[in-house]
């Protein structure tokens, strides 16, 4: 009798244990991790300036799951200022379960500059890491323009959404790339020569420069002295 009711015990435990891990398993697949709603979280994990395009590489993740994200915009500012904002959008609105998985662009000044051929996007049809479930992995491209800083804007389907900044030295990307930097003129000059003529070029026009300065102040001393 004791025996049987040991048994009975571990038998019963066993059934309570494969339904409980079951349950937990269908609701991990479900929703991720299981935890309550929160609002996706963005970075940035790679900006490059190549071929007079900047390629802005993205991690979204929600621990609900990458299904959860709604849309994503990159907003590039130079100095505070707007100057274009860049979207991709996984529906077509918050409340579709349709994937549009689509990315567009409201420039402000520079006209058209996302390049949409360009642009991929990348989630894992796997289940089995955390990874798998909720990160969406995003590329931006666009035409090389000004900006000092990067805004990427998260938002999920219940409308909670997250904000990253990054800060950018652009000047110092943009001569990375084949282009020409005059600090008296507004713009970068696009040439389409090697990095090696590009730097020769900028080590000639910074010795001009300076050559005409140092003329200039000896000029002042010549006229300071003629004058006393």
């Amino acid at each position: 009798m004791w025996k049987s009711g040991v048994l009975l015990t571990v038998i019963i435990t066993l059934i309570l244990f494969t339904v409980v891990y079951s349950f937990n398993a269908s609701a991990g697949e479900k929703t991720a991790v299981g935890v309550l709603n929160v609002g996706p979280s963005g970075k940035v994990t790679k900006i490059d300036n190549i071929d007079n395009e900047f390629r802005i590489d993205l991690t979204i993740s929600d621990y609900n799951s990458h299904e959860d994200i709604f849309k994503v915009e990159v907003i590039a500012e130079y100095y505070g200022k707007e100057t274009a904002r860049f979207t991709f959008n996984q529906y077509g609105d918050a409340t579709s379960y349709v994937k549009t998985n689509t990315f567009s662009e409201t420039s402000i000044e520079d006209g058209d500059l996302l390049l949409k051929e360009k642009c991929t996007f990348y989630s894992s049809p796997e289940k089995e890491t955390v990874e798998d479930r909720c990160n969406l992995e995003l590329r931006f491209v666009f035409r090389t323009t000004w900006l000092t800083q990067l805004k990427i804007i998260s938002y999920d389907r219940a409308g909670l959404t997250t904000t990253t900044s990054v800060n950018l030295d652009t000047e110092e990307m943009m001569r990375s790339s084949n282009m020409i930097m005059i600090p008296w003129l507004d713009g970068p000059i696009l040439v389409g020569i090697s990095s090696f003529v590009i730097n020769l070029i900028a080590i000639i026009f910074g010795a001009l420069g300076a050559l005409y300065f140092a003329k200039k102040m000896n000029i002042l001393r010549i006229v300071n002295y003629e004058n006393t």
